[in-house]
Protein backbone atom coordinates (compact mmCIF):
# COMPACT_ATOMS: atom_id res chain seq x y z
CA UNK A 1 0.00 0.00 0.00
CA UNK A 2 2.78 2.45 0.92
CA UNK A 3 4.58 1.63 -2.32
CA UNK A 4 1.41 2.20 -4.35
CA UNK A 5 0.98 5.63 -2.82
CA UNK A 6 4.65 6.42 -3.48
CA UNK A 7 4.18 5.35 -7.11
CA UNK A 8 1.12 7.57 -7.47
CA UNK A 9 3.02 10.44 -5.87
CA UNK A 10 5.88 9.89 -8.33
CA UNK A 11 3.49 9.86 -11.30
CA UNK A 12 1.99 13.13 -10.06
CA UNK A 13 5.50 14.59 -9.84
CA UNK A 14 6.11 13.53 -13.45
CA UNK A 15 2.85 15.25 -14.40
CA UNK A 16 4.14 18.31 -12.58
CA UNK A 17 7.31 18.28 -14.64
CA UNK A 18 5.31 17.82 -17.83
CA UNK A 19 3.14 20.79 -16.85
CA UNK A 20 6.23 22.97 -16.49
CA UNK A 21 7.46 21.78 -19.89
CA UNK A 22 4.08 22.70 -21.40
CA UNK A 23 4.39 26.21 -19.95
CA UNK A 24 7.85 26.59 -21.49
CA UNK A 25 6.60 25.42 -24.90
CA UNK A 26 3.57 27.73 -24.76
CA UNK A 27 5.68 30.73 -23.84
CA UNK A 28 8.22 29.93 -26.57
CA UNK A 29 5.37 29.61 -29.08
CA UNK A 30 3.96 32.95 -27.91
CA UNK A 31 7.32 34.66 -28.39
CA UNK A 32 7.86 33.15 -31.83
CA UNK A 33 4.32 33.92 -33.01
CA UNK A 34 4.42 37.46 -31.70
CA UNK A 35 7.88 38.31 -33.10
CA UNK A 36 7.45 36.51 -36.43
CA UNK A 37 3.79 36.95 -37.28
CA UNK A 38 2.40 39.59 -34.93
CA UNK A 39 0.02 37.02 -33.44
CA UNK A 40 -0.59 36.72 -29.72
CA UNK A 41 -2.21 33.83 -27.89
CA UNK A 42 -4.39 35.92 -25.60
CA UNK A 43 -5.26 32.97 -23.38
CA UNK A 44 -1.67 31.94 -22.67
CA UNK A 45 -0.90 33.85 -19.48
CA UNK A 46 -4.16 32.81 -17.81
CA UNK A 47 -3.72 29.16 -18.71
CA UNK A 48 -0.01 29.23 -17.79
CA UNK A 49 -0.84 30.52 -14.31
CA UNK A 50 -3.31 27.67 -13.80
CA UNK A 51 -0.76 25.14 -15.03
CA UNK A 52 1.95 26.61 -12.77
CA UNK A 53 -0.22 26.40 -9.67
CA UNK A 54 -1.22 22.87 -10.57
CA UNK A 55 2.42 21.87 -11.11
CA UNK A 56 3.44 23.16 -7.67
CA UNK A 57 0.78 21.15 -5.88
CA UNK A 58 1.09 17.98 -7.98
CA UNK A 59 4.79 17.79 -7.18
CA UNK A 60 4.52 18.60 -3.46
CA UNK A 61 3.92 15.03 -2.24
CA UNK A 62 6.93 13.57 -4.04
CA UNK A 63 9.06 16.53 -2.98
CA UNK A 64 8.25 15.69 0.64
CA UNK A 65 8.98 11.99 0.10
CA UNK A 66 12.39 12.79 -1.40
CA UNK A 67 13.31 15.36 1.26
CA UNK A 68 13.19 18.30 -1.11
CA UNK A 69 11.37 20.77 1.12
CA UNK A 70 13.24 23.49 2.99
CA UNK A 71 14.51 22.51 6.44
CA UNK A 72 15.55 24.50 9.48
CA UNK A 73 18.63 22.51 10.41
CA UNK A 74 19.77 24.79 13.23
CA UNK A 75 16.74 23.73 15.25
CA UNK A 76 16.63 20.10 14.14
CA UNK A 77 20.26 19.49 15.11
CA UNK A 78 19.46 19.83 18.84
CA UNK A 79 16.85 17.05 19.01
CA UNK A 80 16.43 15.57 15.53
CA UNK A 81 13.88 12.85 16.32
CA UNK A 82 11.65 15.18 18.33
CA UNK A 83 11.94 17.89 15.70
CA UNK A 84 11.05 15.41 12.96
CA UNK A 85 7.89 14.42 14.85
CA UNK A 86 6.88 18.00 15.65
CA UNK A 87 7.57 19.28 12.13
CA UNK A 88 5.68 16.38 10.56
CA UNK A 89 2.65 16.76 12.84
CA UNK A 90 2.59 20.54 12.38
CA UNK A 91 2.92 20.13 8.61
CA UNK A 92 0.17 17.51 8.62
CA UNK A 93 -2.22 19.83 10.46
CA UNK A 94 -1.58 22.67 8.01
CA UNK A 95 -1.73 20.41 4.96
CA UNK A 96 -4.96 18.73 6.10
CA UNK A 97 -6.60 22.11 6.67
CA UNK A 98 -5.40 23.38 3.29
CA UNK A 99 -6.56 20.22 1.54
CA UNK A 100 -10.02 20.51 3.07
CA UNK A 101 -10.28 24.16 2.07
CA UNK A 102 -9.14 23.45 -1.50
CA UNK A 103 -11.56 20.54 -1.88
CA UNK A 104 -14.43 22.72 -0.63
CA UNK A 105 -13.38 25.49 -3.01
CA UNK A 106 -13.28 23.09 -5.98
CA UNK A 107 -16.65 21.65 -4.97
CA UNK A 108 -18.08 25.16 -4.75
CA UNK A 109 -16.79 25.94 -8.24
CA UNK A 110 -18.36 22.72 -9.49
CA UNK A 111 -21.75 23.46 -7.94
CA UNK A 112 -21.87 27.07 -9.18
CA UNK A 113 -20.24 26.54 -12.60
CA UNK A 114 -17.96 29.47 -11.84
CA UNK A 115 -15.59 30.54 -14.60
CA UNK A 116 -12.73 32.98 -14.93
CA UNK A 117 -14.92 35.61 -16.55
CA UNK A 118 -12.18 36.31 -19.07
CA UNK A 119 -12.15 35.75 -22.81
CA UNK A 120 -11.43 32.04 -22.31
CA UNK A 121 -14.14 31.71 -19.66
CA UNK A 122 -12.28 28.72 -18.18
CA UNK A 123 -14.33 26.71 -15.67
CA UNK A 124 -12.48 27.12 -12.37
CA UNK A 125 -13.37 23.63 -11.18
CA UNK A 126 -10.65 22.03 -13.35
CA UNK A 127 -7.59 23.83 -12.02
CA UNK A 128 -9.05 23.89 -8.50
CA UNK A 129 -9.62 20.12 -8.54
CA UNK A 130 -6.05 19.43 -9.69
CA UNK A 131 -4.63 21.71 -7.00
CA UNK A 132 -6.82 19.97 -4.40
CA UNK A 133 -5.59 16.58 -5.67
CA UNK A 134 -1.98 17.67 -5.22
CA UNK A 135 -2.70 19.00 -1.72
CA UNK A 136 -4.42 15.72 -0.84
CA UNK A 137 -1.34 13.77 -1.95
CA UNK A 138 0.87 15.99 0.20
CA UNK A 139 -1.42 15.33 3.16
CA UNK A 140 -1.36 11.59 2.45
CA UNK A 141 2.44 11.62 2.25
CA UNK A 142 2.54 13.40 5.62
CA UNK A 143 0.27 10.71 7.11
CA UNK A 144 2.60 8.06 5.70
CA UNK A 145 5.56 9.96 7.13
CA UNK A 146 3.96 9.73 10.59
CA UNK A 147 3.52 5.98 10.08
CA UNK A 148 7.13 5.63 8.93
CA UNK A 149 8.35 7.62 11.95
CA UNK A 150 6.28 5.42 14.27
CA UNK A 151 7.64 2.20 12.77
CA UNK A 152 11.22 3.43 12.45
CA UNK A 153 11.25 3.21 8.65
CA UNK A 154 13.23 5.61 6.51
CA UNK A 155 11.03 8.64 5.88
CA UNK A 156 12.72 9.83 2.72
CA UNK A 157 13.98 8.22 -0.44
CA UNK A 158 16.38 9.55 -3.03
CA UNK A 159 14.89 11.68 -5.77
CA UNK A 160 14.52 8.83 -8.22
CA UNK A 161 13.04 6.41 -5.72
CA UNK A 162 15.83 3.96 -6.56
CA UNK A 163 16.91 3.60 -2.93
CA UNK A 164 13.86 1.48 -2.14
CA UNK A 165 11.28 -0.57 -3.95
CA UNK A 166 8.70 2.21 -3.86
CA UNK A 167 8.60 2.53 -7.62
CA UNK A 168 9.14 -1.11 -8.54
CA UNK A 169 6.22 -2.53 -10.41
CA UNK A 170 5.33 -5.83 -8.82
Amino acid sequence: MLNAIDRLSFVMALASGLALLIIAVLIAAEIILRKSFGISMHFLWEIASFIQLTAVFLGAGWTLRTGGHIRVTIISSKAPRLFEWLATLFGLAISAYLTRALILMAWGYFKTDRTTGSITDTPLVYPAALVALGAAMLTLQLVLRVLRLATGEVTETDQTGASNDALALE
